[in-house]
């Protein structure tokens, strides 16, 4: 292994000092560092686009127009409030590594269905740090935790894995994926001649990476000077009787340790959470989604997405495989797909963090028990319900809820409790509950990465949360540049021909899961992560 601890920008390092306030907005309770692995089927473009040196070359280039990435997290002593702040003579800088492995090949990876746990046994992975912010942040500097981190590994057929982590507070999915497939472009370019490496120069940031949009908390702050709530001589209960958005909760009398315990639910010994990945063909869902048309319960002018026809078909698997493990009592569901809160604002669509909510709706225990073969109508009941649930977020309901965020962290910065941001959670993720949901990110550039050798042949994460499946888009159907599987920045549709579903359940839950008729119609397990 050759290790490059930090990225020596050279001239490259932006000059204009620039933050960004992440509390108040929903983006602060994503405190983790998100990972993921592209893998590069051997190729003859491979040694000549992805060598240590132009890969180098490149990352300086596309980093240059994105100094959050160089940024560090800091604490206001007085409010607590939380910020990512880039200072240029006080840099974060990101690292990047490069390795060979001189037995493992990519063949390998490919029949082990390029599981990321595989994956992390070989050495792909960088260990992933802690990523909650601590009290001590922006006061004293305990550790140094890069926004980014990259590491690049050669493997003995000639394949390339490129292994990336960022910091979910700085980039969301949807940010570091444009990141990425910029990186590859300034790659393209440098490689083509049309860019050079040494210059003071860059490509226009795509607009996911624009940070015109700074926070929601400026966004939504409260404006009204003669609003009693904001005078810090308010009636200590008020703020928590006023009551916010129902999909969030706060305490501001248990620690972070004990809010943790509340609300993730116990593994009872001799158990564990199991981690799969399934394939699910999207002809397979086109059939789902034109089954619920079909139903008669959604009307001509009323629309449900595919997405939420997913969602109620993943949803119902699960409840029904949880309650036959018995990981869960028998009853009523809490369902949940996860909404970017910017088009219901009124906010463009670009810029960087994350401001979701996940959007709830109520299942009953019929509904969740039947399939869509055995009681259709039920089954689109449940997704139209679920497209309901979206459709109620409007600007004034999110905007109250978040004026009612902003006050109530206020409140606790007022009241001395340490770590404020630590207090507040969604209440579908508190897995003691009858909880589950999914999170849609088939529309974000996930295979937008060609370096100048084709686009991955695969993308692989984690996702360790129970009951919270993440659906990634499948591998394009050829490695040659394009569309970026529909990203704003391609100007195109989709060009893959399934989903990945990113699926954790206790492991009684998992098998049931797997046993069950409808779901495995419909999906194919691809890897099992350890």
């Amino acid at each position: 292994m050759i290790p490059e601890p930090t990225i020596d920008m050279g001239d490259l390092l932006p000059a204009s000092a620039t933050r960004r306030r992440i509390t108040g907005d929903t983006q602060f309770m994503f405190q983790f560092y998100k990972p993921c692995i592209h893998f590069y089927a051997p190729s003859e473009q491979t040694a000549t686009y992805m060598n240590k040196d132009m890969l180098y070359q490149s990352l300086v280039v596309a980093l240059h127009g994105c100094p959050l990435l160089f940024g560090r997290i800091k604490v206001n002593g007085r409010d607590k409030s939380v910020w990512i702040e880039y200072d240029p003579r006080d840099c974060n800088l990101p690292t990047l590594e490069f390795q060979h492995l001189d037995t493992t090949t990519y063949e390998y990876f490919k029949q082990e269905g390029f599981s990321y746990s595989a994956a992390r046994d070989k050495g792909l992975a960088m260990p992933i740090p802690d990523g909650t912010i601590s009290a001590a942040e922006g006061m004293k500097q305990r550790r140094r935790q890069p926004m980014l981190m990259v590491k690049v590994s050669y493997l003995a057929d000639g394949g390339v894995a490129i292994f990336n982590m960022s910091n979910h507070v700085a980039f969301d999915g949807n940010a570091v994926f444009s990141f990425l497939a910029h990186w590859a472009e300034c790659n393209r370019r440098i490689g083509s001649g049309q860019l050079q490496a040494d210059a003071m120069c860059k490509l226009a940031i795509p607009r996911e990476l624009q940070t015109y949009v700074t926070s929601l908390v400026d966004t939504v702050a409260d404006t009204d000077d003669n609003d009693s709530r904001s005078n810090s001589s308010m009636d200590h209960n008020s703020i928590w009787e006023e009551g916010g958005l129902a999909e969030i909760s706060v305490s501001a009398t248990k620690t972070p340790e004990e809010i943790k315990a509340l609300i993730n639910k116990r593994v009872p010994d001799g158990e564990r959470i199991r981690s799969c990945v399934f394939s699910l063909p999207l002809a397979k869902l086109s059939a789902l989604s034109q089954q619920v048309r079909n139903s008669g319960m959604v009307g001509p002018d009323e629309r449900v997405s595919t997405n939420s026809v997913l969602t109620a078909f993943v949803c119902q698997c699960i409840a029904r495989a949880s309650t036959e493990a018995q990981t869960y009592a028998a009853g009523d569901w809490t369902v949940f797909q996860t909404m970017d809160m910017r088009r219901a604002l009124g906010l463009p669509p670009g810029g960087l963090g994350s401001p979701v909510i996940l959007a709830e709706c109520q299942a009953t225990y019929a509904e969740m028990a039947c399939t869509p073969a055995s009681n259709p109508l039920h089954f689109a009941l449940v997704a139209k319900r679920i497209r309901q649930s979206i459709n109620k977020y409007s600007r004034d309901y999110l905007q109250h809820g978040m004026r009612w965020m902003n006050r109530a962290y206020a409140q606790l910065a007022r009241d001395g409790v340490d770590a404020p941001w630590q207090r507040f959670w969604f209440t579908a993720l508190n897995t003691n509950r009858r909880a589950v949901g999914l999170s849609c990110m088939d529309r974000i550039p996930v295979y937008g990465a060609d370096f100048g050798a084709g686009r991955p042949a695969m993308a692989r994460s984690i996702n360790p949360r129970p009951n919270y499946v993440i659906s990634f888009p499948g591998p394009p159907a050829s490695s040659a540049a394009g569309n970026n599987n529909g990203s704003s920045s391609s100007g195109g549709g989709c060009d893959y021909s399934e989903l990945h579903l990113y699926v954790s359940l206790e492991s009684r839950a998992m098998e049931a899961l797997m046993a069950d008729k409808s779901w495995s119609a419909l999906c194919a397990l691809i890897c099992s992560e350890s």
